[in-house]
């Protein structure tokens, strides 16, 4: 059977099937809190200078971790997998940052004048000059 509006066929029960379906596994978020309280919030993590040094290092030898790799440092450590996760990803953030290099797809819309997000480069000087 075949019903929908606006052209658009949509096979009875597959719209249910599609919005019961919830996401599974480590790639799941949880649903953020619309009136978030500061108690809430997991306070800042202060990694101690072995943790630093020791992400450091990993860091040095491959900027991105296997699952594996994260579970071992993570027990190594005595952190979350999330952390070193998170440090991980702030830690490539920060050197793309430092080395202004650009996202390909962004350059290339703004070759073409469809993206307009300016931002300051360390030199001073923005995107869009």
């Amino acid at each position: 059977m075949l019903s929908g509006a606006g052209g658009g066929a949509v096979r009875d029960g597959a719209l249910s099937v599609l919005s019961s379906r919830s996401a599974v596994g480590p790639r799941s978020r949880k649903p953020k809190k619309k009136n978030p309280n500061k108690e809430d919030k997991r306070p800042r993590t202060a990694f101690t200078a072995e943790q630093l040094q020791r992400l450091k290092a990993e860091f040095q030898t491959n900027r991105y971790l296997t699952e594996q790799r994260r579970q071992s440092l993570a027990q190594e450590l005595g952190l979350n997998e999330s952390q070193i996760k998170i440090w991980f990803q702030n830690k490539r953030a920060k050197i793309k940052k430092a080395t202004g290099s650009k996202n390909s797809l962004a350059v290339h819309l703004m070759a073409q004048g469809l993206y307009n997000h300016s931002t300051t480069a360390k030199d001073g000087k923005s995107d869009s000059e």
